[in-house]
Protein backbone atom coordinates (compact mmCIF):
# COMPACT_ATOMS: atom_id res chain seq x y z
CA UNK A 1 0.00 0.00 0.00
CA UNK A 2 1.30 3.43 -0.97
CA UNK A 3 0.60 5.00 2.40
CA UNK A 4 2.38 2.25 4.29
CA UNK A 5 5.33 2.36 1.87
CA UNK A 6 5.58 6.14 2.25
CA UNK A 7 5.32 5.90 6.02
CA UNK A 8 7.96 3.20 6.24
CA UNK A 9 10.42 5.04 4.00
CA UNK A 10 10.03 8.42 5.67
CA UNK A 11 9.76 7.30 9.29
CA UNK A 12 12.15 4.30 9.42
CA UNK A 13 13.81 3.98 12.83
CA UNK A 14 16.95 2.10 13.70
CA UNK A 15 16.85 -1.03 15.80
CA UNK A 16 16.22 -0.29 19.46
CA UNK A 17 19.65 -1.62 20.40
CA UNK A 18 21.41 1.06 18.33
CA UNK A 19 21.58 4.23 20.38
CA UNK A 20 21.53 7.74 19.03
CA UNK A 21 24.86 8.81 17.55
CA UNK A 22 25.93 11.05 14.71
CA UNK A 23 24.51 8.71 12.10
CA UNK A 24 21.21 8.50 14.01
CA UNK A 25 21.13 12.26 14.38
CA UNK A 26 21.47 12.79 10.63
CA UNK A 27 18.83 10.15 9.98
CA UNK A 28 16.36 11.89 12.28
CA UNK A 29 16.96 15.19 10.53
CA UNK A 30 16.12 13.56 7.20
CA UNK A 31 13.04 11.84 8.59
CA UNK A 32 11.60 14.95 10.20
CA UNK A 33 12.57 17.62 7.70
CA UNK A 34 9.81 16.98 5.16
CA UNK A 35 9.06 20.25 3.35
CA UNK A 36 5.53 21.58 3.25
CA UNK A 37 3.82 21.65 -0.13
CA UNK A 38 5.25 24.92 -1.49
CA UNK A 39 2.33 26.04 -3.63
CA UNK A 40 -0.09 25.80 -0.72
CA UNK A 41 2.38 27.31 1.74
CA UNK A 42 2.41 30.57 -0.23
CA UNK A 43 -1.35 30.82 0.14
CA UNK A 44 -1.25 30.93 3.95
CA UNK A 45 -2.52 34.39 4.76
CA UNK A 46 -4.50 34.42 7.97
CA UNK A 47 -6.20 32.58 10.80
CA UNK A 48 -8.87 31.23 8.43
CA UNK A 49 -6.24 28.96 6.95
CA UNK A 50 -7.51 25.66 8.40
CA UNK A 51 -11.09 26.44 7.39
CA UNK A 52 -9.96 27.20 3.84
CA UNK A 53 -8.04 23.95 3.68
CA UNK A 54 -11.06 21.95 4.80
CA UNK A 55 -12.57 22.68 1.39
CA UNK A 56 -9.44 21.38 -0.37
CA UNK A 57 -9.26 17.98 1.27
CA UNK A 58 -11.56 15.02 1.80
CA UNK A 59 -10.58 14.54 5.42
CA UNK A 60 -11.47 16.00 8.80
CA UNK A 61 -10.75 15.29 12.48
CA UNK A 62 -13.39 13.44 14.45
CA UNK A 63 -14.15 13.76 18.17
CA UNK A 64 -11.44 11.19 18.96
CA UNK A 65 -8.79 13.32 17.27
CA UNK A 66 -8.49 10.91 14.35
CA UNK A 67 -8.22 12.10 10.77
CA UNK A 68 -11.05 10.45 8.84
CA UNK A 69 -12.56 10.61 5.37
CA UNK A 70 -15.49 13.03 5.34
CA UNK A 71 -17.87 10.69 3.52
CA UNK A 72 -16.60 7.19 4.20
CA UNK A 73 -15.62 7.81 7.83
CA UNK A 74 -12.48 5.70 7.42
CA UNK A 75 -9.10 6.73 8.82
CA UNK A 76 -6.65 8.58 6.59
CA UNK A 77 -4.72 6.30 4.20
CA UNK A 78 -3.35 5.96 0.66
CA UNK A 79 -2.53 9.64 0.23
CA UNK A 80 -0.38 10.90 -2.61
CA UNK A 81 2.63 13.00 -1.67
CA UNK A 82 0.78 16.19 -2.63
CA UNK A 83 -2.32 15.17 -0.66
CA UNK A 84 -0.18 14.27 2.34
CA UNK A 85 1.42 17.71 2.41
CA UNK A 86 -1.91 19.50 2.14
CA UNK A 87 -3.41 17.31 4.86
CA UNK A 88 -0.27 17.97 6.90
CA UNK A 89 -0.82 21.70 6.73
CA UNK A 90 -4.45 21.27 7.69
CA UNK A 91 -3.36 19.18 10.69
CA UNK A 92 -0.82 21.84 11.59
CA UNK A 93 -3.36 24.62 11.83
CA UNK A 94 -6.04 22.39 13.34
CA UNK A 95 -3.76 21.48 16.25
CA UNK A 96 -2.80 25.10 16.87
CA UNK A 97 -6.41 26.28 16.90
CA UNK A 98 -7.50 23.32 19.04
CA UNK A 99 -4.91 24.04 21.72
CA UNK A 100 -5.73 27.74 21.84
CA UNK A 101 -9.46 27.07 22.12
CA UNK A 102 -9.28 24.13 24.53
CA UNK A 103 -6.88 25.71 27.03
CA UNK A 104 -7.53 29.41 26.38
CA UNK A 105 -3.85 29.91 25.56
CA UNK A 106 -2.21 33.28 25.02
CA UNK A 107 -0.45 33.98 21.72
CA UNK A 108 2.89 35.78 21.87
CA UNK A 109 4.68 37.24 18.84
CA UNK A 110 8.45 37.02 18.62
CA UNK A 111 10.95 38.48 18.16
CA UNK A 112 10.06 42.02 19.13
CA UNK A 113 12.82 44.61 19.02
CA UNK A 114 10.57 47.51 20.03
CA UNK A 115 8.57 46.28 23.01
CA UNK A 116 8.52 43.74 25.82
CA UNK A 117 4.77 43.31 25.35
CA UNK A 118 4.86 40.19 23.21
CA UNK A 119 1.07 39.88 23.14
CA UNK A 120 0.93 42.65 20.54
CA UNK A 121 2.05 41.96 17.02
CA UNK A 122 4.66 44.31 15.55
CA UNK A 123 3.61 44.82 11.96
CA UNK A 124 6.99 46.31 11.05
CA UNK A 125 8.97 43.07 11.44
CA UNK A 126 8.76 39.39 10.62
CA UNK A 127 7.57 37.35 13.61
CA UNK A 128 6.31 33.90 14.56
CA UNK A 129 3.90 32.77 17.25
CA UNK A 130 4.43 30.86 20.47
CA UNK A 131 1.82 29.99 23.07
CA UNK A 132 1.56 30.27 26.85
CA UNK A 133 -1.01 29.33 29.44
CA UNK A 134 -2.94 32.18 31.05
CA UNK A 135 -1.16 31.70 34.36
CA UNK A 136 2.31 32.00 32.83
CA UNK A 137 2.92 35.57 34.09
CA UNK A 138 2.37 34.67 37.76
CA UNK A 139 2.83 30.92 38.22
CA UNK A 140 6.18 30.08 39.92
CA UNK A 141 6.37 26.69 38.15
CA UNK A 142 6.99 26.82 34.40
CA UNK A 143 7.08 23.93 31.91
CA UNK A 144 8.82 24.57 28.60
CA UNK A 145 7.85 22.33 25.65
CA UNK A 146 10.32 22.08 22.75
CA UNK A 147 9.56 20.01 19.65
CA UNK A 148 11.98 18.38 17.24
CA UNK A 149 12.99 19.59 13.80
CA UNK A 150 11.21 19.35 10.44
CA UNK A 151 7.60 19.87 9.32
CA UNK A 152 6.20 19.97 12.86
CA UNK A 153 4.86 23.32 13.93
CA UNK A 154 3.25 24.93 16.95
CA UNK A 155 1.88 22.35 19.39
CA UNK A 156 3.00 19.22 17.52
CA UNK A 157 5.45 16.50 18.51
CA UNK A 158 5.04 14.58 15.27
CA UNK A 159 3.00 15.64 12.25
CA UNK A 160 2.93 12.11 10.86
CA UNK A 161 1.43 10.77 14.09
CA UNK A 162 -1.23 13.49 14.06
CA UNK A 163 -2.15 12.30 10.56
CA UNK A 164 -1.76 8.54 10.85
CA UNK A 165 -2.83 8.00 14.47
CA UNK A 166 -4.48 10.78 16.47
CA UNK A 167 -4.03 14.22 17.98
CA UNK A 168 -3.41 12.97 21.52
CA UNK A 169 -0.48 10.81 20.47
CA UNK A 170 1.09 13.29 18.05
CA UNK A 171 0.48 16.67 19.66
CA UNK A 172 1.27 18.46 22.92
CA UNK A 173 -2.39 18.49 23.99
CA UNK A 174 -2.03 15.76 26.68
CA UNK A 175 1.13 17.45 27.99
CA UNK A 176 -0.73 20.72 28.46
CA UNK A 177 -3.57 18.89 30.20
CA UNK A 178 -1.19 17.17 32.62
CA UNK A 179 0.76 20.39 33.18
CA UNK A 180 -2.42 22.17 34.25
CA UNK A 181 -3.36 19.25 36.50
CA UNK A 182 0.08 19.40 38.12
CA UNK A 183 0.01 23.20 38.63
CA UNK A 184 2.59 24.08 35.96
CA UNK A 185 2.29 27.05 33.66
CA UNK A 186 3.22 26.18 30.06
CA UNK A 187 5.14 27.86 27.27
CA UNK A 188 5.11 26.17 23.87
CA UNK A 189 7.99 26.96 21.53
CA UNK A 190 7.82 27.06 17.73
CA UNK A 191 11.47 26.65 16.64
CA UNK A 192 10.82 25.41 13.10
CA UNK A 193 8.95 28.52 11.96
CA UNK A 194 11.59 30.46 10.03
CA UNK A 195 9.23 32.64 8.00
CA UNK A 196 6.43 35.01 8.90
CA UNK A 197 3.58 33.56 6.86
CA UNK A 198 1.34 36.57 7.53
CA UNK A 199 4.01 39.14 6.69
CA UNK A 200 4.80 38.61 3.02
CA UNK A 201 6.40 35.26 3.85
CA UNK A 202 9.54 37.05 5.02
CA UNK A 203 12.36 35.21 6.73
CA UNK A 204 12.68 35.82 10.47
CA UNK A 205 16.35 36.77 10.43
CA UNK A 206 16.75 36.41 14.19
CA UNK A 207 15.64 32.76 14.06
CA UNK A 208 17.82 31.13 11.43
CA UNK A 209 18.18 28.07 13.69
CA UNK A 210 16.04 26.23 16.22
CA UNK A 211 18.60 27.02 18.89
CA UNK A 212 18.37 30.78 18.32
CA UNK A 213 14.59 30.68 18.63
CA UNK A 214 14.75 28.66 21.85
CA UNK A 215 17.43 30.79 23.52
CA UNK A 216 15.51 33.96 22.59
CA UNK A 217 12.35 32.66 24.25
CA UNK A 218 14.23 31.59 27.36
CA UNK A 219 16.25 34.79 27.75
CA UNK A 220 13.54 37.30 26.82
CA UNK A 221 10.33 35.71 28.09
CA UNK A 222 11.06 32.99 30.65
CA UNK A 223 14.10 34.41 32.41
CA UNK A 224 12.72 37.94 32.57
CA UNK A 225 9.61 36.68 34.36
CA UNK A 226 10.58 37.28 37.98
CA UNK A 227 7.64 35.23 39.25
CA UNK A 228 9.08 32.04 37.81
CA UNK A 229 11.11 30.20 40.46
CA UNK A 230 11.21 26.64 39.08
CA UNK A 231 11.75 25.69 35.44
CA UNK A 232 11.03 22.30 33.87
CA UNK A 233 11.73 21.28 30.27
CA UNK A 234 10.42 18.55 27.98
CA UNK A 235 12.31 18.36 24.69
CA UNK A 236 11.94 15.94 21.79
CA UNK A 237 14.65 14.91 19.33
CA UNK A 238 16.50 18.03 18.08
CA UNK A 239 14.74 19.95 20.82
CA UNK A 240 17.42 18.39 23.00
CA UNK A 241 20.07 20.43 21.20
CA UNK A 242 17.97 23.54 21.79
CA UNK A 243 17.87 22.68 25.48
CA UNK A 244 21.65 22.27 25.65
CA UNK A 245 22.08 25.66 23.99
CA UNK A 246 19.79 27.20 26.63
CA UNK A 247 21.86 25.57 29.39
CA UNK A 248 25.18 26.64 27.91
CA UNK A 249 24.02 30.25 27.74
CA UNK A 250 22.34 30.17 31.16
CA UNK A 251 24.57 27.86 33.16
CA UNK A 252 23.86 29.73 36.38
CA UNK A 253 20.21 28.62 36.20
CA UNK A 254 21.37 25.02 35.99
CA UNK A 255 23.89 25.24 38.81
CA UNK A 256 21.70 27.21 41.22
CA UNK A 257 18.80 24.78 40.79
CA UNK A 258 16.34 27.09 39.06
CA UNK A 259 16.10 24.56 36.24
CA UNK A 260 14.65 21.64 38.20
CA UNK A 261 14.11 18.79 35.74
CA UNK A 262 14.69 18.03 32.07
CA UNK A 263 12.86 15.17 30.34
CA UNK A 264 14.13 14.34 26.87
CA UNK A 265 12.21 12.12 24.46
CA UNK A 266 14.65 10.43 22.08
CA UNK A 267 16.88 13.49 22.18
CA UNK A 268 19.89 13.91 19.90
CA UNK A 269 21.80 16.45 21.96
CA UNK A 270 25.08 14.59 21.52
CA UNK A 271 28.18 15.57 23.50
CA UNK A 272 27.46 19.28 23.82
CA UNK A 273 26.76 18.69 27.50
CA UNK A 274 30.54 18.36 28.06
CA UNK A 275 30.83 22.11 27.47
CA UNK A 276 28.92 22.64 30.72
CA UNK A 277 32.09 21.89 32.69
CA UNK A 278 32.58 19.43 35.53
CA UNK A 279 29.96 20.83 37.90
CA UNK A 280 27.53 21.53 35.08
CA UNK A 281 27.82 17.99 33.73
CA UNK A 282 27.19 16.56 37.20
CA UNK A 283 24.10 18.72 37.71
CA UNK A 284 22.85 18.00 34.19
CA UNK A 285 23.10 14.28 34.85
CA UNK A 286 21.23 14.57 38.16
CA UNK A 287 18.21 16.43 36.78
CA UNK A 288 17.82 14.84 33.33
CA UNK A 289 16.45 11.68 31.74
CA UNK A 290 16.08 10.58 28.14
CA UNK A 291 13.13 8.40 27.16
CA UNK A 292 14.40 6.62 24.06
CA UNK A 293 13.16 4.19 21.43
CA UNK A 294 13.05 0.69 22.87
CA UNK A 295 11.01 -2.51 22.84
CA UNK A 296 11.17 -2.62 26.63
CA UNK A 297 8.12 -1.56 28.68
CA UNK A 298 7.79 2.19 29.12
CA UNK A 299 9.92 3.54 31.95
CA UNK A 300 12.30 0.57 32.12
CA UNK A 301 16.00 1.42 32.44
CA UNK A 302 17.90 0.96 29.16
CA UNK A 303 21.33 2.61 29.25
CA UNK A 304 23.37 4.64 31.73
CA UNK A 305 24.90 8.07 31.25
CA UNK A 306 28.37 6.69 30.48
CA UNK A 307 27.02 5.16 27.29
CA UNK A 308 24.89 7.99 26.01
CA UNK A 309 25.16 11.77 26.08
CA UNK A 310 25.54 12.28 29.80
CA UNK A 311 22.06 11.16 30.94
CA UNK A 312 20.46 7.89 31.91
CA UNK A 313 18.16 6.44 29.29
CA UNK A 314 14.78 4.82 29.88
CA UNK A 315 12.35 3.18 27.50
CA UNK A 316 9.69 5.36 25.90
CA UNK A 317 7.69 2.20 25.30
CA UNK A 318 7.96 2.27 21.51
CA UNK A 319 10.64 1.54 18.92
CA UNK A 320 9.49 4.40 16.67
CA UNK A 321 11.23 7.74 17.19
CA UNK A 322 8.22 9.92 16.42
CA UNK A 323 6.03 8.11 18.97
CA UNK A 324 8.31 8.56 21.98
CA UNK A 325 6.77 11.78 23.36
CA UNK A 326 3.23 10.50 23.16
CA UNK A 327 3.99 7.09 24.64
CA UNK A 328 6.25 8.25 27.50
CA UNK A 329 4.03 11.03 28.86
CA UNK A 330 3.02 9.35 32.14
CA UNK A 331 6.61 8.49 33.01
CA UNK A 332 7.75 11.96 31.97
CA UNK A 333 5.42 13.65 34.46
CA UNK A 334 6.23 11.09 37.11
CA UNK A 335 9.86 12.14 36.70
CA UNK A 336 9.09 15.87 36.61
CA UNK A 337 7.20 15.57 39.88
CA UNK A 338 9.81 13.44 41.61
CA UNK A 339 12.13 14.78 44.31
Amino acid sequence: MKQKENKNSNEQNEDSNNFINKKRKNQIKEEENKPLYKKQKKEIKNEKFSKELEHLIEYKYNDKGELIHKRAGAKCERLSKQEYEIVGMYAQKYVENLLIKTFDLTTLYIPNSKSTDFTKRDESQAQCKILTSKDFPKNPKCLILIQGTGAVRLGQWARSVCINENIDLGSMKPYIEKAIQNKFSVIILNPNERKDLTYENKIIKEFTTMEKHSVYVYNNIVKTNKNIKDIYIVAHSMGGECTLDILLKNKEDLLNGKIKKIAFTDSVHGENYLKLGKEGVKKFREISRNYITSDKPVGKFVKDYNNYSGVNCYSAGDKRHEYTSGKAIDKVFEFLNSN
